[in-house]
């Protein structure tokens, strides 16, 4: 039967093309999938009759929540295609079994046990499609004391460690407003599962099962800071507007400009051996406070770590310098003097950021069904020779079910209306 849907748009050249995907997972697990989707595969979202519970995940477009308006939804799932399986009867699932065996991935977000309680545990899965590989993306992983615990991104975060780095230290830990646990465990669940089918490949066509904790992908993205505790017993602290330096304050790198933010490491390059050129600077506007006399120009080029009182002298000088001038103009005369300087940027800025406009980042999705399109990010990596691709709009609930099920499975359309009949899809 011929594919009457209007997305996903196909993508033959991605790396990933002839590869299948099955989509259980929610948010550990969807952008995972998405990216995949993106590299080539035939990303199948597999749903519950009445849809995925993240199709009702806040903000909604024009404010009119619905299973397809969600903008979350839009962000995730963009180019999958969507069935209705409902898992919960013995029939839904004999028609999953089908649909493993014509796939190459698993993605499933569920509790530990979860689905080998529905016999969809992967030893029963892997008997049928031996090539499969299953990704199992859980909050704390398979095992563990804390393996049955709920948890949201924030939890993760506090759990992983992110948390406490976040904020200033008289206000107490800050999470990040983006979702970075979620954002984390997906992109290394996407990593296991590009290893997994590479090794698929060596291993006589054997897949495996892959067990991804959100919580150890968080812990894995804290750069240096469990070693800076075990080697030199310093806990990294809060910075706030300063640096954390090998857990102590450092000097201040965010200031504030007459339109919004900046960061400015080394306070805008004024301490270290470069100083002169920002000293300068503020000489030639006439805001140099004095630090451009001998004696600062000396103390700020040397390597000698300033005491308290001057730091704060050096700061209070150049943030009072930034606070009448726009941010855009002090970066580019900054980077002009070779010092480390860049605008922080809002959502708003971002799409309009001419360096992205440049690299044709952003690109414009057609929703057919709405009748206008919409901006989305774009490759977040460049092949050259099987290039990234987006491959359309988000998906309907059940849009793809006469597609899968009657051009994959080869169900006619009476055995499509006995499992209508029979509540399956």
């Amino acid at each position: 039967m011929a594919n009457e849907a209007s997305v996903p748009l196909p993508h033959v050249q991605g790396p990933l093309s002839g590869y299948r995907v099955l989509d259980l997972a929610d948010e550990k697990g969807q952008l995972c999938a998405r990216l995949l989707g993106e590299l080539g595969a035939d990303v199948i979202k597999v749903e519950a009759r009445e849809g995925d519970p993240t199709r009702h995940n806040g903000p909604f477009f024009r404010g009119d929540e619905g299973p397809d308006t969600s903008i979350y939804w839009w962000a995730m799932n963009a180019g999958k295609r969507s069935v209705t399986c409902e898992l919960r009867l013995e029939p839904g699932r004999e028609l999953f079994r089908e649909l493993v065996l014509k796939s190459d991935i698993l993605i499933e977000t569920a509790r530990p046990g979860h689905m080998a309680s529905l016999g969809l545990g992967y030893e029963s899965l892997a008997a049928l499609n031996p090539g499969l590989i299953m990704l199992s993306i859980t909050n704390f992983g398979q095992s563990g004391p804390y393996r049955d615990l709920e948890a949201t991104d924030i939890v993760a975060s506090a759990l992983g460690g992110h948390m406490y780095l976040n904020g200033d230290m008289e206000k107490g830990p800050v999470r990040t407003t983006a979702p970075q646990a979620y954002a984390q465990v997906n992109a290394q669940a996407g990593v296991g599962a590009m290893i997994a089918l590479y090794a698929r490949g060596v291993n006589d066509g054997r897949g495996q099962y892959v067990d991804v904790s959100m919580q150890e992908a968080m812990a894995n993205a804290m750069d240096n800071t469990q070693q800076t505790w075990d080697i030199r017993g310093i806990n990294p602290i809060r910075p706030g507007i300063r640096r954390n330096n090998a857990g102590q304050y450092g000097a201040r790198y965010l200031f504030e400009a007459s339109d919004g933010w900046l960061t400015a490491l080394q306070v805008g390059g004024l301490i270290g051996p470069g100083a002169d050129r920002i000293i300068d600077w503020l000489a030639e506007s006439g805001e140099a406070r004095g630090l451009d006399s001998p004696a600062w120009r000396a103390k700020l080029t040397s390597l000698q770590p300033l005491s308290d009182s001057d730091r704060d002298y050096v700061e209070e000088t150049l943030n009072a310098f930034c606070k009448t001038r726009k941010k855009d103009d002090l970066v580019r005369e900054a980077q002009a003097r070779a010092a480390g300087w860049a605008p922080v940027l809002s959502p708003h800025e971002i799409v309009e950021n001419g360096h992205l406009a440049d690299r044709e980042f952003w690109i414009r999705v057609q929703h057919e069904d709405l009748g206008e399109s919409f901006i989305y990010p774009g490759a977040p990596f460049r092949l050259e020779a099987t290039p990234w691709q987006q491959r359309g709009r988000a998906p309907h609930v059940g849009e793809h079910n006469h597609d899968v099920y009657g051009g994959l499975l080869g169900k006619d359309d009476a055995e499509l209306r006995r499992l209508r009949a029979r509540m399956v899809i």
